[in-house]
């Protein structure tokens, strides 16, 4: 298993924190709590680790805040110890105001092209020629992506999925554009972090595509330095959003389980220094050893420097794997 590090460039703090990603928090934390008061809504208690299957018994609270999460003693995996139906989890995120996400367009214009340079660098290595690509769902969060995928993914054909409400586990529609396209890989950005049940989406993908097929799987990495210093009062932990936070030992283990086999793990993380330095330049009394002068004191080089380490080290608050069927 290869463990690339991609120099990304970090964002400006104004891309993370500010007026639209804070609507986005408050509209999902009042979905999550209309959902909560409705008597009919369907809700399944986790008995396991959705990532190793440690029993939550062993496990820790994480966060009683909204929902209750545990963080995984087995695999350091975070997540929520109930979720609701994944029809109800589509309905809720359809009903977003004007279905928009917190960050669109030339904002992430820097994010779409480390995607696609990812996908192309992942051909080169393993020699495999991805000349077709399904985007699940990705495009329903990030309205620049299909057309930054038009223009600059070196003449790969793209078929885009949006977030669309179907079938009882959710999963129908994906089926039938799988086996109707056989795409050469599969984008599954930021999606696995919101799905009831990720073992399911991980099989019916494998069960549908071609052998040989690549995976591109990007979700939030509970190993992440930003998780293990802020914890629940992380900007980026949106219950809802966030029912499965997988370790990178977590979610290696649940694709192997799941019959993939595991060709890299990155953690290509940009907003772990920027959101850090903006908590202790903001937090009154926050005094953490070391990490309090640090942040403090850290010019835009230091800030650089810390984030390559993070990715070298798999602790930036982001993760990449690349699976292959």
């Amino acid at each position: 298993m290869q463990t690339p590090v991609f120099l990304d460039h970090l964002p400006d703090i104004s891309t993370v924190t500010g007026r639209k990603p804070e609507l986005y928090r408050l509209a999902r934390n009042r979905a999550l709590t209309d959902l909560q008061l409705d008597d009919n809504a369907a809700w399944h208690s986790r008995s396991t680790c959705p990532a190793c299957g440690e029993d939550i018994a062993r496990s820790r609270i994480f966060s009683r805040n909204f929902l209750p999460f545990h963080r995984c003693q087995g695999c350091n995996s975070i997540y929520s110890a109930k979720v609701p139906a994944q029809q109800e989890l589509d309905r809720l995120r359809q009903e977003l105001p004007a279905a928009s996400p917190p960050d669109s367009g030339e904002d992430r214009e820097f994010e779409f092209i480390s995607l696609l340079n990812w996908i192309s660098l992942t051909e080169a290595r393993t020699e495999t020629r991805l000349e077709t690509v399904l985007d699940y769902r990705f495009c329903s969060q990030a309205p620049g992506f299909e057309d930054a995928a038009s223009r600059l993914s070196h003449k790969r054909s793209w078929r885009f999925l949006p977030l669309q409400a179907g079938a009882e586990d959710g999963y129908g529609q994906l089926r039938q554009v799988l086996r109707e396209h056989a795409p050469k890989a599969v984008l599954v950005q930021a999606e696995m972090d919101r799905v009831a049940d990720p073992a399911l989406l991980l099989r019916t993908i494998r069960e549908t595509v071609a052998k040989g097929t690549v995976v591109f799987i990007g979700t939030s990495c509970a190993d992440g330095l930003e998780y293990e210093i802020l914890g629940a009062d992380s900007p980026s932990f949106i219950p809802l959003d966030r029912l499965n936070l997988f370790s990178v030992k977590g979610f290696e283990q649940l694709a192997r389980d799941s019959g993939y086999t595991v060709l890299e793990a990155s953690t290509p993380g940009r907003r772990d220094a920027v959101l850090l330095e903006q908590h202790f330049n903001s937090a009154e009394n926050e005094h953490i050893p070391f990490w309090s002068s640090f942040f403090r004191e850290a010019s835009k080089d230091r800030l650089r420097d810390l984030q390559i380490l993070l990715q070298r080290s798999l602790k930036s608050g982001v993760m990449r794997f690349a699976l292959q069927t």
